[in-house]
């Protein structure tokens, strides 16, 4: 079964890990999806503390959906090792169907790469040509079926004589260390020992005589005997040659599984191989990449919780198969190819949404999964204090509630302080808390909130000269940060950018130098990004 990979926002918050998590646990459950929760990004330190909280596994980390060689289908590796004989990467290739055949060594790690062109090449070897080799005396009794009546050797090497003329003429041809393929011609068998022979091959399955199997003891010379007549045996012979002798070393063009297909088309172009090992990342065979196998692959698919922006999407996202978005901001710019479950609810919280479908369905979550939803509420709506909060925020908080068995009050001002406190981030961690990107008419805006009960006074010079690097380096229109203070419920905005007219129209207020207070503001989604929308489209 393919997986679904459930994704929030980049720089995630509670919500976004939270709803992640909770929408694979009910895909899992109502639809039997194999989907797994990832996240875009750190987690921060109030969703570290719902996760241990709740002792809910982090999910996995991903940066990108671009499609790679382990999420399609490719073909299954043939392997053999390379002392096998010849005949044995034909017999597999000849039933499958296939071109080629790997080379491994006893852990499965590639070593070479053979073809069957390659194959039928050695194939049409001659004896002059196969007398190069040394041919292992297994490969010969596999090959041939051969048994062994007499054995002085491992291998076997030498120029090898075919006994198919006259005695006188056979003769002749014997020399010292050489193999002689013979039927059953015991005088030629017997003088070809005593000349020097070091191999008999005995062909026919005829029985040797004990005069020469005591000659070959005492001349220390091998003796097989195979069924095949003597032209059979000949064909066979050289598909004895261990597969290494033909095999390709160098220059192999492999890939791992992790590799992206858009990035190894090129090179299967430039080369115009058959096919391409794929391996894995400890340099095992996993199996044969052919062209026809990136032409029309299935795309990663995923869903979308908490965001439908381009810009706050996980990269890849135009190659993937988006399959449903669950969220609860404004509508951005994500286009798909195809009709999508798209649930836009206006309320505080995805959770919210995902706790909807689930009694939609009459499924109740266990209490842990619905810890973690009720602390996204929780967080999102700032424990009903946001102006995004609805009464449906609060009637599935506290259902959810009493399913975990949790106190709204007491955990929601534990997870608070725990995300709130500052200590020991740097300046880039304490902007980038919960950042999100958007465009607006062409400009390009990154909003910031970071809920604080601290004092900030000391760093607002430091996040200011780090957001005007930011904005410079990164192409930004417009960087702001809201340092919101929850029991005041009002927000100080940083800024860096050359839009002042934009805030101070927008927010209706005079600004001096990069910063300026908003009380009663808390809320980007509601009270920040609207506002600015609403000025920058009006110009």
């Amino acid at each position: 079964m393919s997986v679904v990979y459930i994704t929030g926002h980049k720089n995630p918050d509670t919500d976004s890990i939270c709803s992640a998590i909770a929408y694979a646990y009910t895909k899992r459950n109502l639809e039997g999806l194999n989907a797994i929760p990832v996240r875009l990004g750190p987690i921060n330190k109030e969703t570290q503390f719902v996760l241990n909280y709740f002792d809910v596994k982090e999910p996995m980390y991903i940066d990108n959906v671009y499609t790679q060689i382990q999420d399609i289908t490719y073909d299954k590796p043939l392997t053999i090792t390379e002392d096998s004989p010849m005949y044995n990467a034909w017999k597999l290739l000849s039933e499958t169907n296939l071109q080629t055949v790997l080379i491994v060594d006893n852990e499965q790690k590639l070593k070479g790469i053979a073809t069957l062109a390659d194959i039928a090449k050695a194939y049409l070897f001659s004896l002059q040509e196969l007398s190069k080799y040394e041919i292992p005396l297994d490969n010969i009794l596999k090959t041939l079926n051969g048994k062994i009546l007499i054995k002085n050797a491992n291998s076997i090497k030498g120029n090898i004589v075919v006994a198919a003329m006259s005695t006188e003429s056979a003769l002749k041809r014997i020399n010292e260390g050489c193999i002689l393929i013979v039927g059953n011609r015991e005088n030629i068998q017997i003088e070809a020992i005593k000349k020097g022979a070091k191999t008999l091959i005995i062909t026919g399955n005829h029985d040797v005589p004990k005069e020469v199997i005591n000659i070959a003891k005492e001349f220390n010379c091998t003796l097989i005997v195979v069924p095949w007549d003597t032209f059979d045996t000949i064909k066979l012979v050289s598909q004895c040659l261990p597969i290494s002798y033909i095999m390709k070393k160098e220059g192999i063009i492999a890939f791992k599984e992790t590799d992206y297909i858009d990035d190894i088309r090129n090179i299967m172009l430039k080369y115009k191989f058959r096919n391409f090992p794929v391996i894995d990342k400890n340099g095992r065979i996993l199996g044969l990449l052919a062209r026809r196998h990136i032409l029309n692959y299935e795309r990663k698919k995923i869903i979308l919780v908490d965001h439908n922006e381009l810009s706050q999407a996980v990269d890849g996202v135009k190659e993937a198969k988006i399959l449903e978005i669950i969220d609860h901001h404004r509508v951005g710019c994500i286009e798909t190819d195809m009709p999508i479950l798209f649930r836009n609810h206006p309320v505080g919280c995805t959770s919210t949404i995902i706790n909807k479908i689930l009694e939609e369905n009459s499924h109740t979550p266990e209490p842990k999964i619905a810890g973690i939803m009720c602390a996204a509420i929780l967080s999102d709506t700032l424990i009903f204090r946001s102006p995004t909060c609805t009464p449906e925020d609060i009637r599935a908080a506290k259902k959810l509630s009493e399913i975990a068995g949790i106190d709204i009050d007491d955990f929601g001002n534990q997870m608070l302080k725990a995300g709130t406190s500052l200590e020991d981030k740097s300046v880039k961690e304490i902007f980038y808390t919960d950042f999100k990107d958007f465009v607006i008419n062409n400009l390009k805006i990154g909003v910031g909130q970071v809920n604080t009960l601290s004092n900030t006074e000391e760093l607002k010079t430091k996040l200011l000269e780090f957001m005007e690097s930011e904005r410079k380096n990164k192409n930004y229109d417009m960087l702001l940060l809201m340092l919101t203070d929850i029991i005041k419920e009002g927000s100080e905005i940083l800024f860096a950018g050359n839009h002042t007219d934009i805030l101070e129209k927008a927010f209706n207020v005079d600004i001096k130098g990069n910063s300026f207070y908003l009380p009663k503001v808390i809320s980007r989604k509601k009270q920040i990004i609207p506002q600015i929308s609403e000025v920058i489209n009006s110009i």
